[in-house]
């Protein structure tokens, strides 16, 4: 049909940053704030349990991270240049706290370790095919819920940035129901699409994952 295929994988030369901002402004909603909020429920599947002590670190540590980058909830400053999970890593090395130290050990693998490369790069891919599908089979089990989230937030990021009608459809979609958080931002773009004229579709051979939910 003339579309694309993004293959997801650590060798790709596709990279998608999820720091990236939409950079729009809408009154009464704090861009930012939505941001960190789905930047904390990657980082929960991504990290694995976290205690209320490690989420407020967390959460610190990511208003940090953009604050170094001049980015602040002033929407003038939200067209800079994000920052990359490295520099949350260094972060959370930097507050000089256990529990950070042991946050950015958790984080390592994605900065130097076995999955560096897929996560960590500032983004360089735009959607400009009217059918575009992105691809997670060439990845780990245990990453495929990360880059699916990842993939979801940057198309959710530039349905806001331009508004047409569109139709994103989540295959597999029980390996975003494994998990409360990433489960939670899929109901949050279920409930919100329809501001931004688009339609959700969610597929699964496990319908019990969403019944038991």
């Amino acid at each position: 049909l003339g579309g694309e295929y993004v293959a997801f994988t650590p060798s790709s030369p596709i990279k998608i940053n999820p720091f990236d901002l939409s950079e729009v402004y809408e009154e009464g909603e704090n861009e930012l704030g939505l941001k960190i909020l789905s930047l904390r429920s990657l980082l929960k599947i991504v990290l694995g349990e976290l205690s209320p002590s490690h989420d407020a670190i967390l959460d610190r540590a990511i208003v940090k991270t953009y604050q170094q980058k001049g980015i602040t909830q002033d929407p003038e400053t939200q067209t800079k240049t994000p920052p990359l999970m490295e520099d949350l890593y260094k972060v959370l090395l930097g507050m000089e706290n256990n529990s950070a130290k042991e946050l950015a050990f958790r984080l390592e693998k994605f900065i130097k370790g076995s999955a560096a490369g897929i996560f960590n790069q500032a983004s360089n891919f735009d959607i400009t095919n009217p059918l575009t599908v992105f691809s997670i089979k060439s990845l780990e089990d245990e990453l495929r819920p990360i880059a699916m989230h990842i993939v979801l937030d940057f198309v959710w990021t530039k349905v806001k940035k331009d508004l047409k009608k569109r139709l994103l459809i989540l295959d597999e979609a029980w390996y975003m129901m494994k998990y409360q958080d990433s489960a939670s931002f899929v109901f949050s773009i279920a409930k919100r699409a329809r501001k931004y004229f688009l339609g959700l579709t969610t597929a699964t051979q496990d319908g019990e994952d969403f019944l038991s939910t």
